[in-house]
């Protein structure tokens, strides 16, 4: 759509909230429960309300929890910083070597463990994850029993559904948002599967991540070097970016994750931008948009933003707000400061 035609409301919010310690978990009671994953602390404390026109905003902090299943995989990986008394939760005491598929055992064997059957053993899903250039990790999964099933990818509170195909099989690329990267696949049926992988470039990159369930029409927008909408440098979902200018250091993509054929699914968009390769000077805008459809018009829209770069602490915010009434379908919400912007130097 052309910037004539589109009738924009502009939210100047202010409510970027820096998170020192690690990322958002938000993987869920049930997977929580299974592979000993401290579940968020959640609560209405540091809700900020803000004024946008035809529409209520309220966003808030997302409280962060300790990253208890990273372990440190090399020997210059970052140490997490230290962690508030009230937020501080136990930890297993493991060598420093141990992996993370080692943890989650330990973790889950409290009890004798009880050995399946080969019919149910037959049936455990399986994950594998394996670093990719720019960041991205391909994960493979597989369980025979859940064929055509959908399954819910969790990644440093990122989420995202999913479907196997008929074999019961599901390949996917995931931009990366930490070094030390654990996933998780969780069929919500009592079976999960996990996998880790070291991401040894993730510190060459900025990523911007945009997560809703259903379809509540919000997208993410990247505006690179002073571009304007629909420009070569305007960056979303119908103009994704290409390959080559990411690893020449010239331009930045965007990944969209979620499959739409699951009922209400969650989905998320994730924009990169090759900056510790950057050929040029300049920055890079990042806008939330909502537009107002025959879906959402009246009714409350939620999202979250994950932040992650090589020059700043990572950032995460959690948004509810109120959707105009239908007389307004056609216009859009335009949330400014869900992300910082990027600023960047010629390497």
């Amino acid at each position: 759509m052309k910037p004539a035609t589109r009738k924009i409301v502009t939210a100047a919010t202010t409510f970027s909230v820096a998170l020192s310690i690690g990322f958002v978990m938000q993987y869920g009671d049930a997977v929580a429960a299974r592979l000993g994953i401290d579940e968020p602390i959640g609560g209405p404390a540091g809700r900020t309300q803000v004024s946008v026109p035809g529409s209520a905003v309220t966003a808030s902090k997302a409280v962060v929890v300790p990253q208890l299943l990273a372990p440190r995989m090399t020997d210059d990986s970052k140490e997490v910083a230290d962690i508030p008394q009230e937020l501080a939760t136990p930890t297993l005491q493991m060598p420093d070597s141990t992996s993370v598929s080692d943890l989650i055992l330990a973790s889950a064997m409290t009890e004798a463990p009880v050995m399946p059957s080969p019919e149910v053993a037959a049936c455990d899903p399986i994950m594998t994850a394996t670093a990719q250039p720019m960041a991205m990790v391909q994960l493979q999964l597989t369980d025979t029993c859940h064929k055509g099933a959908p399954v819910s990818i969790h990644h440093q509170g990122m989420i995202f559904s999913a479907i196997t195909d008929a074999d019961g099989e599901l390949s996917v690329d995931v931009p990366a948002l930490s070094r030390d990267a654990l996933f998780i696949a969780d069929f919500n049926t009592g079976k999960a599967a996990a996998a880790s992988v070291l991401v040894p470039d993730l510190d060459t990159v900025d990523r911007a991540v945009l997560q809703w369930q259903g379809d509540d029409g919000v997208q993410l927008h990247a505006l690179e070097f002073g571009a304007g909408y629909d420009d070569a440098g305007h960056i979303w979902s119908a103009s994704t970016g290409a390959a080559g200018n990411v690893q020449t250091g010239s331009g930045g993509i965007l990944t969209s994750l979620g499959d739409v054929a699951v009922s209400d699914a969650l989905r998320a968009e994730v924009y990169t931008f090759p900056s510790g390769q950057s050929v040029r000077d300049g920055q890079v805008v990042l806008n939330v948009e909502a537009e107002v459809t025959s879906r959402n018009c009246g009714r409350d829209v939620s999202a979250q933003s994950i932040q992650i770069g090589p020059d700043h602490a990572a950032d995460a915010i959690d948004l509810t707000m109120t959707m105009p009434g239908c007389d307004a379908i056609g216009e859009f919400l335009v949330l400014k400061n869900m992300f910082a912007d990027l600023t960047l130097a010629a390497k």
